[in-house]
């Protein structure tokens, strides 16, 4: 089997079972830090980012960053990139391949772009909605609605198994600081 027909069937089975039916269990939880799911992983620390993915079996870790103009607001055509950062073998900055776009760690514009928010989604996770926008010191931030918290998320961690044509995401934890308390938050989505 050629590589290109084996993307190509794996993209069809992974459109084949759409992220909206699925059912998530949230448990959401209160803190005075932000944990450390694998402490011995290395932090980004990236221009205007906004937060990070990190996966179990290895450092290899997604970072989503805010694109600003030469006014310093987002650029309106392309608020937020995602791009990897291969931890696990150099550290190189590596773009994302067209699979991982669609249907694992893309970035969907879904709202507003006037150069100071623009909501969008993660390919994987479309019900979850996120903002992007400039805080007071104007910097940029990723805003989520976390139960009744309103978050700004600082990284996202996936229990990944590998196997079959695609890896499975059992649970996965969301990790950000309450924009009203300051206090820490938790939520862990388990799949039903």
């Amino acid at each position: 089997m050629t590589e290109k027909l084996f993307l190509t069937l794996v993209l069809l089975a992974a459109l084949a079972m759409p992220a909206e039916a699925r059912e998530l269990i949230s448990v959401v939880s209160e803190s005075d830090e932000i944990a450390r799911m694998r402490p011995e992983f290395k932090i980004p620390d990236e221009p205007n980012q906004l937060f990070y993915v990190q996966r179990s079996p290895n450092s290899n870790t997604v970072v989503y960053a805010a694109r600003l103009d030469g006014r310093g607001n987002l650029d309106a055509s392309t608020p937020v990139e995602a791009f990897w950062r291969k931890f696990n073998i150099d550290g190189s900055k590596q773009p994302l391949n067209f699979i991982e776009r669609m249907i694992a760690y893309g970035v969907k514009l879904d709202g507003r772009k006037d150069g100071r928010s623009a909501s969008f989604s993660i390919a994987a996770l479309p019900e979850r909605k996120l903002t992007v926008s400039l805080d007071g010191q104007h910097r940029p931030q990723a805003l989520m609605q976390v139960g009744g918290h309103k978050v700004k998320v600082a990284y996202v961690y996936l229990h990944v198994v590998e196997g079959g044509l695609l890896p499975k995401v059992p649970d996965l934890d969301v990790f950000g600081m309450d924009v009203a308390s300051g206090k820490a938050i938790r939520e862990h989505l388990i799949q039903k």
